[in-house]
């Protein structure tokens, strides 16, 4: 019954899980703490540790001697009373040390560990894409209104409109439809232009009409009335040429929450000298 309108929304939702998908594939930014104060002495090695393949390792001053292994940097102090600065990249961030002037053996570092980061699980992209669907089609199945069309009779030499649901999200309204052909010539659904229609002093209540498609006969009840455009975000439709006797189904998007009770006003493409055309309330 609501096939059209879950089609849609699956879509829809998949698109974005899509993009929420790539963003946790990014790589995580490099670490940028604070700058790491190593203390040297003349003759020693100091070597720092990363649990991961160094790339790159650059310092400020020839008077450090500096080597780089697999996940490790040796450093080797050259002359008494220089200090420098250091920057190490490794596969997934970069450290920024101060290397002091050599000093006394006794407090010196011999070995700075900086431990490999702990392995992130990325989250399933195609699992996270089936649960935000899956939400949003149960917020869909709650949500969405049935509208009455009873008294919307078939007429022969005439292409039928019958509003079948509504769903209000908290910015969009999406409202779905089914079209039948029942002239002997093919019809084609463009999408309709709609106009909300605005009575300043209706003959009849709209209370008892919520939820209906109305005939032409109640919107003429409903007196003198002003028309406001409404801004069609998307239009979607399960088969755009009908040919005679067939019905295809469609869905209107309109990128606003619209105020209830409100009367819309959907026009189609003209079929032949008759208009192609549906009144809901809602």
């Amino acid at each position: 019954m609501k096939r059209a309108l879950m089609f849609f929304l699956i879509v829809r939702m998949f698109a974005s899980a899509e993009v929420l998908a790539e963003d946790l594939k990014d790589r995580q930014p490099p670490m940028r703490g604070e700058v790491i104060h190593v203390a040297t002495a003349l003759d020693h090695l100091t070597v720092l540790e990363f649990g991961e393949p160094v790339t790159m390792a650059a310092a400020g001053s020839p008077a450090f001697q500096i080597e780089r292994h697999e996940d490790k940097v040796f450093i080797k102090p050259l002359r008494a009373g220089s200090s420098t600065d250091l920057f190490i990249w490794t596969a997934t961030r970069r450290f920024t040390y101060e290397l002091e002037a050599p000093g006394e053996v006794k407090d010196m570092n011999f070995a700075v560990d900086n431990p490999a980061p702990a392995t992130k699980t990325v989250p399933d992209g195609r699992a996270q894409m089936q649960e935000i669907a899956d939400m949003m089609l149960t917020q869909a199945l709650l949500g969405a209104e049935r509208i009455d069309s009873a008294y919307i009779k078939d007429t022969k030499g005439r292409i039928t409109v019958r509003i079948a649901h509504v769903f209000q999200s908290s910015n969009t309204l999406y409202i779905h439809y089914t079209a039948r052909n029942l002239t002997d010539r093919p019809y084609r659904i463009v999408a309709p232009a709609v106009c909300e229609l605005i009575a300043s002093q209706p003959a009849i209540s709209a209370v008892g009409l919520k939820h209906t498609q109305l005939t032409q006969q109640t919107v003429h009840r409903l007196g003198e009335l002003k028309r406001r455009t409404v801004a069609v975000a998307r239009s979607e439709v399960s088969h755009a040429d009908l040919r005679p006797g067939e019905e295809s189904q469609g869905i209107l998007v309109i990128r606003e929450h619209v105020a209830t009770p409100t009367v819309l006003q959907l026009a189609f493409g003209p079929e032949g000298k008759h208009p192609v055309e549906a009144v809901l309330l809602f």
